[in-house]
């Protein structure tokens, strides 16, 4: 992978835990087929001079408040995991890390039909036929589960199934797949508590506000372990069906998805992706729930 400048870490503040809206099992994502990602046939035909970006010659890029697994510490280090994919794309593409400037956004912003302050988004954005028509998708990149998370003190310490969480509240993000994966999961039999952030609900969780916490369980271990480490993971929820992939956002009929669609499969061909994965991402001995 090409070097990159490290600046100094900080640790983000547990609010930025934030939006994130799905997680890996990290096995490798296979192409979407809907949803508004678009086919390619490489990169050889992109090139950075003349890619139309909202700045000449500049791979604008929103991301959200630094959080682990994703970033580790300012989105512009090349440290976590989609600070890393965000380099290796820019690089497929010509771009410098020079070239590459940074902007904060909100996951609405990302996923809105209002123009962009931004010419891609790495935001953990899960891919789906609603958003699509917003939005534009690169190809996914990841391969999402959904975590499980609860306090090592509270009533359901010992739980290792869905069936012992029966009675719980559940805390989710509201409008996100956490959410859905919940109430499909468990139906009625939790009571499904939204927050506006991940960071809100393990703040419930520690308090006893709450008993569980949904969330990506990449985040979700980062946040037991980083943050809040009176918490554990103790499984994933079932697959619901289609498998939920994370892709890279850009403005819908964007001039630059098909390049950076092309970017992500030579990430995912020549194995780099499955790299990244290896080095940021650590849950891969999560077991789902049954």
């Amino acid at each position: 992978m090409r070097p990159r400048p490290v600046l100094a870490l900080v640790f983000a503040p547990v609010v930025a835990l934030g939006l994130a809206a799905c997680g890996s099992d990290g096995s490798p994502a296979e192409p979407a087929t809907s949803a508004g990602t678009e086919a390619s046939a490489g990169t050889a035909d992109c090139d950075a001079a003349e890619l139309p970006t909202l700045t000449e010659g500049t791979l604008t890029v929103g991301a959200s408040e630094p959080f682990e697994p994703w970033y580790v510490g300012d989105p512009s280090t090349g440290e976590g995991f989609e600070s890393a994919l965000v380099y290796e794309v820019a690089d497929r593409l010509g771009y410098a890390p020079e070239d590459i400037e940074w902007t904060s956004v909100t996951f609405e912003q990302i996923v809105s039909p209002a123009i962009k302050p931004f010419d891609v988004a790495a935001y953990q954005t899960t891919i789906t036929d609603e958003r699509a028509e917003a939005v534009d998708f690169s190809s996914p990149y990841l391969t999402s589960r959904q975590g499980v998370i609860v306090a090592d003190d509270g009533d359901f310490a010992d739980a290792t199934g869905l069936a012992d969480l029966t009675g719980a509240k559940v805390g989710v993000t509201a409008s996100q797949t956490s959410l859905d994966a919940a109430e499909q999961a468990w139906g009625e039999d939790v009571e499904v508590v939204p927050f506006n952030g991940a960071g809100d609900g393990m703040t419930a969780l520690t308090s006893g506000t709450v008993d569980a916490m949904v969330m990506d369980v990449d985040q979700g271990v980062a946040a037991s372990t980083v943050y809040f480490p009176d918490t554990a993971v103790i499984g994933t929820l079932p697959d619901p069906g289609e498998p939920e992939q994370l892709g890279l956002v850009l403005d819908k009929d964007s001039e630059l998805t098909a390049c950076v669609s092309a970017a992500v499969e030579e990430l995912e061909a020549d194995g780099t992706l499955e790299e990244l994965r290896t080095t940021w991402l650590a849950s891969d001995d999560i077991e789902q729930l049954s």
